[in-house]
């Protein structure tokens, strides 16, 4: 496994000292650890990754020094587009397991997706979706 890391080279410039490297696994002081077990996104595996005195060579380099920062914004402006649907997904999937609840509850001898008040809502968080 490969692994693109982000890491300051030199803390004086900021930003512009963090550059990205090409770790892999099994160097000397790098460890991947269990895959957390997440709620939802679990098309992204989020696994911690721990560093005890790693040593990369000089080849793995990604890119030029000082664009770390740089390239991890462009990687994230990329992902963004992906984050945004999945999110589409999971309003729309809420909607979707509201509504029936919706009519079932009664309340005052109704159910209460009969008030007007309640339509009006579903119809303007139906829009937003």
């Amino acid at each position: 496994d490969i692994f693109i890391v982000m890491a300051t080279e030199d803390p004086s410039k900021g930003y512009k000292g963090i550059s990205a490297f090409v770790v892999e696994r099994g160097m000397e002081g790098f460890e991947v650890q269990p895959r957390e077990n997440k709620l939802g996104i679990r098309s992204s595996s989020t696994t911690p990754l721990t560093f005890d005195n790693v040593k990369v060579p000089k080849e793995n380099l990604l890119g030029e020094s000082g664009k770390g920062y740089k390239y991890a914004i462009e990687i994230l402006n990329e992902g963004r587009i992906g984050i945004a649907s999945q999110m589409v997904g999971c309003a729309q999937g809420a909607f979707d397991a509201t509504m029936p609840y919706l009519f079932e509850r009664k309340q005052f001898g109704q159910a209460i997706g009969d008030f007007q008040g309640m339509q009006i809502q579903n119809a303007e968080i139906a829009c937003k979706i």
